[in-house]
């Protein structure tokens, strides 16, 4: 008796949380992708990545978060967005190259930096499908240090 008591209390209280629970909507054609860095050229590595977030909102439409863990210590890394229109395979001239933020990487390597795209950023590319590679380049050089695969990105 007192085990179906307290069973129907909870069902009711989590009945209650259930009801008073606005509806989050999340980008609905593009989730959210962990993509992991890869080093270039002998850079040091041992884990990083872009953290892609659509939120697809009125004031937010992306949210970017760029990690290092274990590069190049008290380096600043310039990140960039790569976009290909007309390749699928990200080969050739980038079609557009988007500045994106910086990563400091303090005197263990490690470094984080991100980017706010707000919808006037994306602005005439609605429905479009683009193909990204991120690099993180050294402040000062000309090759990127750090780099991502070629990912297929819709702007919804």
């Amino acid at each position: 008796m007192r085990k179906s008591r307290m069973l129907l209390m909870v069902v009711a209280l989590v009945s209650c949380l259930a009801l008073n629970v606005q509806a989050v909507f999340a980008d609905q054609v593009y989730h959210s992708q962990h993509i992991a860095l890869t080093p270039i050229g002998g850079a040091p590595l041992r884990t990083g990545f872009v953290e892609n977030i659509h939120a697809n909102g009125p004031t937010i439409y992306a949210h970017e978060v760029y990690v290092l863990n274990g590069a190049t210590p008290n380096t600043t890394y310039h990140v960039a967005l790569n976009g290909y229109l007309s390749s699928a395979t990200c080969s050739g001239a980038p079609d557009l190259v988007i500045p994106a933020a910086n990563v400091l990487a303090n005197a263990a390597g490690n470094g984080k930096g991100q980017k706010f795209f707000y919808p006037s950023d994306v602005a005439g590319l609605n429905g479009m499908t683009v193909h990204i590679v991120w690099t993180l380049t050294k402040d000062g050089a000309t090759q990127p240090a750090y780099a991502t695969g070629c990912e297929i990105v819709v702007l919804d």
